[in-house]
C-alpha cells in the first residue's frame, strides 16, 4: 500500500519539470505513506526511512535531479512487514529498477519463482523484493515483456494479493503493470487507490498512482501492461 511515480523523457528533467506544481501534492501523500521513500535513476538509488515530506534529503534529491528517467516510491509498509531500509523501494539489479504497490499473501508467494541465480541477492523481508527477483527470473527465461506477463499471471493464479502494480525501467523501456483485486475490502480511503494513470507529451511519459491531482490523466485499465520505448516515447498497451 504505497504511492509511486515514474517518468521517462527525451532530455534530462526532474519530477518538478514533468509534473509541475502538483508534485507537492504527491509529496504530501507521505503523511499517510510514511514508512520511507526511495528514488532510482541512472543506475543509482537513494533511500531513507524518514517520511518524504519531513526529509531534507528527499527535497535535496528531488531538486537536484536531472535525468531522462527515474522511479520514485513512497512506502506504507504492509501489515507484518518490517520498516527497514532493505525493504524500501525501488529495488535495483544491474540495468533493472523496480517498484511495487500492493500486498501479496503469503509474503513468500513469489519466492518459488526465483531462480538460484537471484536468490543470493535478496536483502530484505518484503514480498515486493521477492516479486522483483521473481520477475527478473522470468525475464531471464522469456525476455522482458513476456517474462513480466508470465510472472504476474503466475502469481495471479497461485497467491492472494491486493495489487501487483509494478513499474520496471531498463535503459530501453519503461514498463507499468496495473493488476489489482477490485473487490478487495482493504479499508482504503478511495475506491481508485490501486489505479495507475499516465500522461504523454512529445518530450516525456509519466506514470503514477492516484490520489494527488492526476485524475485527468489517462487511466491504465486493470489487467493491462503499458510499455514505453524510451528512445521514441512510443506507447503500447496490452492485456496481461
Amino acid at each position: 500500500m504505497c504511492r509511486l511515480i515514474a517518468f521517462t523523457a527525451i532530455e534530462p528533467k526532474g519530477f518538478h519539470d514533468v509534473v509541475g506544481s502538483n508534485f507537492a501534492n504527491f509529496t504530501s501523500l507521505s503523511v499517510e505513506h510514511k514508512d520511507g521513500w526511495g528514488i532510482a535513476h541512472d543506475g543509482k538509488i537513494q533511500k531513507e526511512l524518514k517520511p518524504a515530506h519531513e526529509s531534507f534529503d528527499f527535497s535535496n534529491a528531488v531538486n537536484q535531479l536531472k535525468t531522462d528517467g527515474a522511479l520514485l516510491h513512497l512506502r506504507l509498509a504492509s501489515k507484518g512487514i518490517t520498516v527497514e531500509i532493505n525493504n524500501n523501494h525501488p529495488f535495483i539489479y544491474e540495468q533493472f529498477t523496480f517498484m511495487h504497490n500492493g500486498t501479496i499473501r503469503p509474503t513468500n508467494s513469489a519466492e518459488r519463482l526465483i531462480s538460484d541465480k537471484f536468490k543470493a541477492f535478496i536483502a530484505g523481508s518484503t514480498d515486493s523484493e521477492l516479486l522483483f527477483y521473481a520477475v527478473l527470473s522470468q525475464i531471464a527465461e522469456l525476455g522482458l515483456i513476456e517474462g513480466i506477463k508470465n510472472c504476474i499471471n503466475l502469481i495471479r493464479k497461485n497467491a492472494d494479493y491486493s495489487a501487483l502494480n509494478i513499474v520496471i525501467q531498463t535503459p530501453e523501456y519503461l514498463v507499468a503493470v496495473c493488476e489489482f483485486k477490485e473487490a478487495n475490502p482493504s479499508g482504503l480511503n478511495s475506491p481508485d487507490h490501486y489505479e495507475l494513470r499516465f500522461t504523454k507529451t512529445e518530450n516525456e511519459v509519466v506514470v503514477a498512482s492516484t490520489g494527488w491531482g492526476n485524475t485527468d490523466w489517462q487511466r491504465l485499465a486493470n489487467h493491462q501492461i503499458l510499455v514505453v520505448d524510451r528512445a521514441t516515447l512510443e506507447i503500447s498497451i496490452s492485456s496481461l
